[in-house]
């Protein structure tokens, strides 16, 4: 049913994988600096970040930095502290000025001109925190927490107007009131401002995701023909397709069409890399290093390849010479490849008589001696 549906998906043409990598890089940054300009998130960008200065989080799974690029790292590395510095600060003052924009007491023109320092030094607090490349994975899930608020905001609306027709006393409805406000305070929003806010996010997000998914739509065709090269080697093929599927969606996160190449060169890899630990770590009872996966077929190949030369099986030295590995390697590595049964395995159609109920007893006696 899944290949039968893939195979009614066009494939795309270079000129549409431009188009679509460029959605999902302008809408990944629109939502990224919509959400970094709420106070909520501002703030849990700002302890992730503090955190991996501190080093209690690894800084290359927690920001957006090549692997290879060791000037890109050490320059974030040396601006951290600096913009951590700086958004401590920022986070303060707007803190200041949202009680004046709220404030009852202030004038107009007051409240007026602390929503509009708000927004600047919001839009200020995002450029800090986007310069140190904080991973889109960190930020996007805070977007159902944002709806959550939204709804709770609603909920507690609905109570609060309920008690007020009914006229009970305001003691009442007090705990209501302070989380209302609790929640707008961590926001620093006001009801429709982060409403507005919300479907605004939601909207582009929405966007985002679809641009994404018609990336890797357009190229499932590429993980199954990736996953066909790794058959009989312990994980069924529609596992193999789920976790090419996984490496694709990285790939699509990580595509950067600047540099010229197709996707499908660049997806390729993360493709491979996904299904080949996937047989690593899943495939055996015995996990075997990704390393020695790849030398076992290296060593599997050379030996199918002598055997339909010699018409018999080849030795382990005609293996190893012609696989370029030692021959105390390739032994090991041989054994290695045999696949462990369990003594629990059923023998046969019946499932009364197991695989161990047929290795004999070393330390019975013998009933013919005697």
């Amino acid at each position: 049913m899944y290949l039968t549906q893939m195979g009614e998906i066009p494939l795309l043409t270079r000129a549409q994988e431009i188009y679509l990598a460029r959605q999902i890089e302008t809408t990944r940054s629109q939502f990224r600096a919509k959400l970094l300009e709420c106070e909520y998130v501002c703030l849990n960008a700002y302890k992730v970040l503090s955190r991996v200065h501190r080093g209690e989080l690894p800084f290359d799974r927690t920001v957006q930095v090549s692997v290879t690029d060791r000037l890109e790292k050490e320059q974030i590395l040396g601006r951290l502290p600096h913009n951590l510095q700086t958004l401590e600060v920022l986070i303060g003052q707007n803190k200041a000025d949202y009680r004046i924009a709220l404030s009852k007491r202030a004038r107009t023109t007051e409240r007026r001109k602390a929503w509009a320092r708000l927004g600047r030094r919001r839009k200020r607090c995002v450029r800090l925190i986007e310069e140190l490349g904080l991973r889109t994975q960190r930020i996007e899930t805070m977007i159902p927490t944002l709806n959550g608020f939204i709804r709770r905001l609603r909920e507690l609306k609905i109570k609060i107007d309920a008690h007020k027709r009914t006229k009970q006393p305001a003691s009442n409805r007090q705990n209501l009131v302070d989380e209302y406000r609790a929640i707008l305070k961590a926001c620093q929003e006001t009801p429709r401002s982060l409403k507005r806010r919300m479907k605004e996010i939601n909207e582009i997000f929405a966007r985002y995701q679809r641009a994404k998914r018609g990336l890797s739509e357009g190229n499932l065709r590429l993980v199954v023909s990736i996953a066909k090269k790794y058959r009989n080697r312990g994980l069924s093929f529609l596992d193999l397709i789920q976790e090419g599927n996984a490496g694709l969606m990285r790939a699509v996160d990580k595509f950067e069409y600047r540099r010229g190449f197709k996707f499908c060169t660049y997806a390729t890899w993360w493709i491979r890399q996904a299904i080949t630990r996937a047989v690593a770590d899943q495939s055996r009872t015995i996990r075997i290093p990704v390393h020695m996966v790849e030398t076992m077929s290296r060593v599997r190949n050379v030996a199918r390849q002598l055997l339909q030369e010699y018409g018999r099986e080849p030795t382990i030295e005609e293996i190893a010479a012609r696989a370029g590995t030692p021959v105390d390697e390739t032994r090991r590595v041989t054994a290695m490849s045999r696949y462990p049964i369990s003594l629990d395995r059923p023998v046969g159609n019946s499932e009364d008589s197991h695989f161990g109920d047929l290795l004999p007893d070393t330390g019975a006696e013998n009933p013919a001696v005697g």
